[in-house]
């Protein structure tokens, strides 16, 4: 088979996978690719899928909290897999070539040091990017076994990948889609894709992901991240016409081959679902 974009990312994915497990550490696959692993084995998923060329991992705050953890996830990114820093993402973005990228994210943990954004894993060598809205990232886990995900490549008997639960990765998708829309990192085509995930994770979640959801809102009900998440919600997604599903609208891969109207449809269907998953 020829080696396209998908093969290469999943590649890398396994390589990554593999590493962690020798060191018993938990790779939680965010990002473009955590939302395509949570719904990959959906038929739908076929027709709206978006390419992504990189890897967002996130370190549980448990394995972040030991130390000797730490210190293998340095040697495991800049040592084993042979990664190199990005100049631009100092110590949180890595690469090995044009079309393997690392981004390292972590939640916020207050027992270790923080330099604006970051938090230090292992100093000059190891930064994680603090993500805010991942502050329960631990909670309702999904493991992948990437064989069986993934038979047709040749990956370690029983290697495993972590996805946040749907309501982890619909809020991180909101918060990136704010933080492209607007101010300073404003990219539109990111926020497009960010949109576009949260179009998919939506829709393609079922009635157990639906309750679930649900019940993580009410949970959290009372903390800022589940007030931002629905002031989010409510400026750029309660309505089919509002910016965030209009930027999905935009997109060449949203739907080409049916109509405008059947496609804002969709997006009246989306609007309305995750009306119901915050409790509005």
């Amino acid at each position: 088979m020829e080696n396209s974009i998908d093969d290469i990312i999943i590649r890398q994915l396994a390589a990554l996978a593999q590493a962690c497990q020798k060191r018993n550490i938990k790779p939680i696959i965010c990002g473009g690719l955590g939302v395509y692993l949570r719904f990959c084995g959906k038929e739908e998923i076929r027709e709206i899928r978006r390419a992504t060329q990189d890897i967002d991992l996130m370190f549980s705050r448990q394995d972040l909290l030991e130390e000797a953890k730490r210190t293998a996830m340095a040697e495991m990114i800049t040592g084993e897999l042979q990664y190199i820093v990005q100049e631009d993402k100092k110590y949180h973005g890595f690469r090995k070539d044009p079309n393997q990228k690392l981004d390292i994210l972590v939640p916020p943990i207050k027992e270790l040091e923080q330099n604006n954004y970051r938090l230090r894993i292992v100093k000059s060598v190891l930064h994680g990017h603090i993500t805010e809205e991942a502050e329960y990232i631990d909670e309702g886990l999904q493991v992948i076994c990437l064989p069986d995900t993934f038979n047709e490549f040749p990956i370690e008997d029983n290697v495993n990948v972590y996805l946040p639960c749907p309501a982890n990765l619909m809020i991180m998708k909101l918060y990136a889609f704010r933080d492209r829309i607007e101010g300073d990192r404003k990219d539109m085509d990111r926020a497009m894709a960010h949109a576009f995930d949260v179009f998919i994770t939506v829709m393609l979640t079922d009635r157990d992901d639906l309750k679930q959801g649900q019940e993580f809102s009410y949970r959290h009900k009372n903390s800022d991240i589940i007030r931002q998440t629905k002031s989010i919600i409510e400026d750029s997604f309660s309505h089919y016409e509002k910016i965030g599903w209009q930027t999905v609208l935009s997109s060449p891969n949203f739907y080409p081959t049916i109509s405008i109207k059947e496609r804002q449809k969709k997006l009246q269907q989306a609007s309305a679902r995750l009306a119901r998953w915050f409790n509005f």
